[in-house]
């Protein structure tokens, strides 16, 4: 009897249930932080990847003896990791190209109050703004944007987001103290972190790690100001990056739908139709921002002469595999427009001959009523960038009811 007491208790302190803090481990060795946040929701078990108010849910979960499994199936995901009292470690394993990436993983069940206060001996420093980041070194420099703001009483909590060409890197959370900067990302598809040191001159010093198997970047970063905004003319613009090779012939597309049928740009429902094209893929964190924005586009001005349809680039170019990869993601997003499979992403660049500088996912096309493009946009800002989301939401619904108002556009 003493026994069966104490099985039950050491399976009740083995409940998952809790947020849990702890680190990732990136390719190069350096370690991400991440928050997990596990609950019992209608009798399931689910787990949130937290990054400030951004949530990345688990599709499925499962507890038993020890471990912990939690599906992402959007992300063709899985979180495998034991639990030992208040310590978890274990893998988080997802689809990369055409094989499989897996990160160990550690982290602490949170016993005391979500957080705590922390003292910073730098607390009359701001360094919230917007920052100019020079990524790189010759004969390779990328000019990138940073919004940074800080939190709490101290100063000393961070959120922010880091804006390449190819679109933000989504919401990031992290500290600055003692001049030492850290923002960390891990939503199952970025596991990213951007360390520096603020000099004496008001520069930000440091590196940026993607996760994957490139180098960690240099990064030297400058703020932003009315009185510096020289540095800004460094920065590509998405709106004119991306560009068809030969304006005067149409942007041309036929891949299979979701049910198997062909869709292409000669088909009739397009013919004097302003339309969207959008590349995209499953495994695209920027690409799930955008997709609700151009449904509601789609829905709301489908009846005046607007088409939209997304091509998706996946991973493996095994079709049938990947093909339900892009189902789960039209269904999850509730996508209503057509979504294609156009194959796996090293035959990209060859299946878009027409475009010079592709490479951002998403890159979106805009059609005028005369067959011929008017616009590309090269990346997506998301919710993460605050008004830079706002304005080019406003830009994009703009340039469309601009071009469904001329007949020959």
């Amino acid at each position: 009897m003493f026994v069966a007491v104490v099985f039950s208790s050491c399976q009740r302190q083995a409940d998952p249930v809790g947020v849990w803090r702890g680190k990732i481990k990136n390719n190069s060795g350096e370690e991400v932080a991440f928050t997990l946040e596990v609950k019992r929701e209608g009798g399931k078990l689910v787990g949130s990847l937290v990054n400030g108010d951004d949530r990345t849910v688990s599709t499925s979960g499962s507890f038993e003896g020890n471990t912990l499994k939690l599906r992402y199936d959007f992300y063709d995901a899985e979180l495998d990791a034991a639990i030992d009292g208040d310590e978890l470690n274990g893998n988080f394993t997802r689809q990369w190209k055409k094989q499989k990436l897996e990160r160990k993983l550690n982290a602490k069940r949170e016993t005391g109050a979500a957080g705590e206060t922390q003292t910073a001996s730098n607390a009359s420093t701001d360094i919230s703004g917007e920052w100019v980041m020079r990524v790189g070194e010759e004969p390779k420099i990328s000019y990138w944007r940073a919004a940074i703001q800080q939190k709490g009483q101290q100063g000393s909590r961070v959120q922010g987001t880091i804006i390449p060409l190819s679109g933000d890197w989504g919401e990031m959370t992290g500290s600055f103290e003692n001049n030492q900067l850290t923002l960390n990302r891990f939503d199952g598809i970025n596991c990213r972190v951007f360390k520096a040191t603020l000099t004496p001159q008001g520069a930000l010093e440091g590196f940026v790690d993607f996760g994957l198997f490139d180098p960690k970047r240099k990064v030297v970063a400058e703020r932003l100001t009315a009185e510096n905004k020289a540095s800004v003319a460094n920065l590509p613009d998405p709106k004119n990056y991306t560009r068809m090779s030969n304006p005067a012939e149409p942007f041309r597309f036929s891949f299979p739908g979701l049910d198997g049928k062909v869709v292409s740009s000669t088909d009739e429902r397009f013919k004097n139709k302003v339309v969207v094209v959008t590349m995209t893929g499953s495994w695209c964190p920027n690409c799930y921002d955008e997709a609700p924005v151009l449904q509601e586009f789609y829905e709301r001005y489908r009846g005046q002469g607007l088409e939209v349809v997304a091509l998706a680039f996946e991973y493996t170019g095994d079709a049938a595999r990947d093909t339900e990869q892009v189902k789960v993601f039209a269904k999850r997003l509730g996508v209503t427009y057509p979504t294609l499979y156009a194959g796996g992403i090293d035959d990209a660049e060859k299946k878009l001959s027409q475009l010079v500088n592709f490479g951002a996912y998403p890159t979106t096309i805009y059609i005028g009523r005369d067959g011929l493009v008017k616009r590309i946009h090269a990346g997506f800002e998301g919710k993460a960038t605050g008004a830079r989301f706002t304005r080019l939401k406003a830009e994009m619904e703009e340039l469309i009811r601009e071009l469904l108002s001329t007949k020959d556009s």
